[in-house]
């Protein structure tokens, strides 16, 4: 007497008399064929990535239907029907079958799946690693150019270090295919003590450029070594001994060698522009570097004094277009900081920075300039953003115009694009504190208030004393309804700044809490103050706001927009407008801005 046969014995009786596992081998080369197929073929016509995706995922999720098929149904001689119950017996006489007679079809079977599986393996064999592969090639590609040692045993000569240093890195900058960390955070690690690997590290970069300046007379001599930050190799090293008028060229060597180096494709418009000299005479250029060793400084004594450097380069050279821009980006901080009157800024930062790309149409950081002027002080923000596309062109590695597209961005409610932006400047230039603190500005305008703190206490950390992240706190707490943490946080950059930054804010909320002799103190310390500099007519207008008049609220607006206020474009998305939004005279303030926008 024979064992009845088990329950997966016929099981598996029954999936070859149906045909499944014929089905399936079959299935599984076919669909291997096809997968080979497309991941050779699609590129070639030009057709995205996802193509090829959808082609695998369709053929896994058919496998299972394909079975599912081949059991319910079968192919007749009278066409296609569903599959009839086993005989009697019938599954008993498959499983009593020889093994050689039985195992093939399951073989069969499994190997069809495993070729479904290698298929989809062989598209996808480079995707675990494909996003390290393509990360690879640009932190090879990226580099910090440490604040060059002042060897000439002067200390008036720093600045002539500190300049090189700079000129190195917008060189550098222009160049796409690298990956250059802005002045603000490496001058960070001037003298610093610190191992290159610790500086790599948390400057993101995998190589450091450093090396030393002395300068005597009409001659300068140069050293410059290229480091693999891991392995501590030279990757290139020169010292260049030249006259001083060969300044520009030991420059334009510098770049094209590590450029060289890092193997960075060079297009011949980005070779063209780093081997331009941006000027003939060497005493302009003496005072141009003076005046961006003030400028950033980021003071009100150091940007006039910037002011002063750059408009005696131009009266020796009126033809230095670097210096026009340095002219336009002092009179735009000067406003934007409200040290100068929105029409003194305009006229000034708008004649230079069209005197510069008049000059040279090439220079990214002309058309940043521009474009900033067009945004704060003319309200286009379509010529603007025209402008920040065409200078991140030709600077593609140029923090502050990410910095200042992203927040154009922000503010026109393109949130996602303008924090991508600015996170790419804090990439760029990540101890940067204005940059850190405009990160936290669009996550608020985004309503992604818990990063936003996050984000403005990590700039806080980074300088305690620095007021601005302070006043962006507190609006964030305003957003949020926390009275109290707003206060504090306003009074903090009130104290940093000396009284010159969130007078307006604590005099609005005090107002809005109905601690009505607070703010009318916080009016009175403004009027003061418009006795010796210029104060934004919006600070007033939120106090008032605060205060619950309109009336006198919208009054002080009108003649911000009289005065073509660049901070009223911003201030309009900050909680000190809160409570004018249900007027409507604030939809008809938004639809003039957007008349001078257009």
């Amino acid at each position: 007497m024979t064992d009845r046969p088990k329950r997966y014995q016929i099981l598996l009786a029954e999936l070859k008399r149906r045909q499944v596992f014929k089905v399936a081998a079959v299935y599984g080369a076919v669909a291997f064929g096809v997968m080979q197929a497309a991941d050779i073929a699609f590129p070639r016509f030009g057709l995205p990535d996802w193509t090829v995706t959808f082609v695998v995922a369709l053929l896994a999720i058919g496998l299972p239907i394909a079975v599912v098929l081949a059991w319910a149904l079968e192919m007749t001689p009278e066409g296609v029907k569903k599959t009839d119950p086993a005989a009697s017996g019938e599954l008993e006489a498959i499983v009593a079958q020889p093994v050689g007679r039985r195992w093939p079809a399951g073989l069969f079977a499994l190997a069809g799946v495993v070729l479904l599986g290698l298929g989809g393996w062989w598209v996808y064999r480079d995707a675990g690693t494909a996003g390290e592969d393509a990360a690879r090639p640009m932190l090879s590609r990226s580099i910090a150019v440490l604040p060059f040692d002042n060897m000439s045993g002067d200390p008036e000569n720093e600045y002539f270090s500190d300049g090189i240093t700079d000129d190195i890195i917008t060189h550098l900058s222009k160049l796409a295919d690298l990956k250059v960390i802005s002045r603000t955070s490496v001058m960070r690690f001037k003298e610093s003590e610190r191992s290159l690997q610790e500086i790599a590290g948390e400057l993101g970069v995998a190589t450091i450029l450093e090396g030393g300046v002395q300068r005597s007379g009409d001659r300068v001599r140069i050293n410059a070594q290229l480091i693999d930050a891991a392995t501590d190799e030279h990757l290139w090293a020169e010292q260049y001994n030249r006259e001083l008028t060969d300044v520009f060229e030991i420059q334009t060597d510098v770049a094209l060698q590590i450029a060289g180096a890092l193997q960075a494709q060079l297009s011949p418009e980005e070779r063209g522009r780093v081997e331009r000299r941006p000027t003939e005479n060497l005493e302009a250029y003496n005072l141009y570097l003076q005046g961006r060793y003030f400028w950033n400084k980021r003071t009100p004594e150091g940007l006039r004094a910037a002011i002063d450097y750059f408009g005696q380069a131009l009266e020796i050279d009126p033809e230095y277009a670097l210096a026009w821009v340095g002219l336009a980006d002092s009179y735009s901080i000067m406003g934007n900081w409200g040290y100068l009157s929105p029409q003194e800024t305009h006229d000034n930062a708008k004649s230079a920075a069209l005197k510069a790309l008049e000059i040279d149409e090439t220079l990214g950081e002309a058309h940043i300039a521009l474009a900033q002027i067009l945004e704060g002080y003319e309200w286009d923000m379509e010529g603007a953003q025209a402008e920040y596309l065409r200078g991140l062109a030709l600077s593609p590695g140029y923090a502050t115009g990410h910095h200042w597209y992203g927040s154009q961005l922000a503010y026109l409610g393109r949130y996602d694009e303008g924090i991508q932006e600015i996170e790419r400047a804090v990439e760029l230039d990540p101890f940067s504190l204005i940059i850190n603190q405009s990160l936290g500005s669009a996550l608020r305008l985004g309503g992604e208030h818990e990063r936003a703190i996050r984000q403005l206490q990590k700039a806080q950390q980074l300088e305690p004393n620095f007021a601005g992240p302070y006043q962006e706190l507190g609006y964030t707490y305003l957003d949020m309804g926390a009275f109290e943490e707003a206060i504090g946080a306003y009074q903090s950059a009130l104290d940093l700044s000396k009284k010159l930054i969130g007078i307006g804010e604590l005099g609005h909320i005090y107002g809005a809490m109905g601690r009505t002799e607070e703010a009318l103190g916080m009016l009175r310390e403004l009027e003061g103050q418009a006795k010796t500099r210029y104060v934004s007519p919006i600070e007033f207008a939120i106090i008032h706001a605060g205060l619950g008049e309109n009336d006198a609220a919208f009054e002080w607006i009108e003649r911000a927009l009289e005065e073509g206020d660049a901070t009223l474009v911003w201030r309009v998305g900050t909680p000190g407008f809160k409570e004018l939004r249900a007027d409507p005279r604030f939809t008809q303030l938004l639809r003039r801005l957007e008349l001078r926008r257009n």
